[in-house]
């Protein structure tokens, strides 16, 4: 190894990162001016990516949601803008279809490949240390194998768009399970029948699980992953003149009870 895998983003994606490649003796970089603020230091700036020695660079940083349901990609081009054309990138950011065109179309003499993230905010770092596999898509495919290979993970290798409609749907799948339990939450405060003994009979089912079947005080599904990516496959659905209406009627029932809680 000749220099730094930059992690740019120091939430717990990035945090997580830079945990499994230090155990693996990989050298890392942080560049995030929230670095030190996250760390409860003084200093509040860590450099550009130009500042240092880089092999690669691992994008973590948020693509927070824009008024229009869409991913908004500007950390991203921020990160691509201060990196060389020829250094393998890795995306673990949430990004739509037309996120990925975008960026193809607005960078395309780097060297980018996607990887969908499945972490949990609370249990990021050892969900990834915990994993068994990574799926990569894109520009790099032996170079990033190599540095999970030594990680001890092995590889799913597809294209960048199917990663990225993969990952959006199955947190969409998963956002509408708890619609759906919320909803027999009402049927059964209406009816005057123990949810709690309803969802675990229902559970019992392999092909259902226990998982997401909770109603909390919150009511419906919130986080930084379920929302944005129910509603960035939405827009992505719209723009290609496509009506997902399950998903839209899960958000729109989201929306109502959670507003009123």
């Amino acid at each position: 190894m000749t220099g730094y895998i930059i992690i740019a983003g120091y939430g717990s994606v990035g945090q997580a990162h830079e945990k499994l490649l230090n155990d693996f003796d990989y050298m890392t970089q942080i560049v995030d001016p929230e670095y030190y603020r996250i760390l409860g230091k003084q200093k509040t700036f860590l450099g550009r990516i130009s500042d240092y020695n880089s092999e690669s660079v691992i994008v973590c940083v948020s693509t927070p949601e824009d008024y229009d349901g869409a991913c908004n990609m500007s950390n991203i081009f921020e990160v691509l803008s201060q990196t060389k054309e020829n250094i393998p990138v890795l995306i673990k950011s949430t990004i739509s279809i037309d996120g990925w065109f975008n960026l193809k179309q607005k960078f395309p003499k780097h060297n980018i490949t996607f990887s969908p993230e499945y972490l949990r905010s609370k249990t990021a770092t050892k969900d990834l240390l915990d994993c068994e596999n990574i799926s990569l898509g894109g520009d790099d495919i032996p170079y990033w194998t190599e540095v999970f290979n030594n990680c001890g993970k092995n590889i799913i290798i597809s294209e960048p768009k199917e990663l990225i409609i993969a990952k959006v749907f199955r947190n969409a799948f998963l956002a509408t399970k708890v619609s759906f339990f919320n909803q027999i939450f009402d049927m059964c405060k209406k009816l005057n029948i123990d949810f709690d003994k309803v969802a675990q009979e229902i559970g019992e089912d392999p092909r259902i699980g226990h998982s997401h079947t909770k109603v909390t005080e919150e009511r419906g599904f919130g986080g930084h992953c379920f929302p944005k990516d129910a509603n960035a496959i939405l827009k992505s659905a719209d723009n290609a003149g496509i009506d997902l209406n399950i998903i839209r009627s899960a958000v729109e029932y989201n929306n109502k009870v959670r507003k009123n809680t």
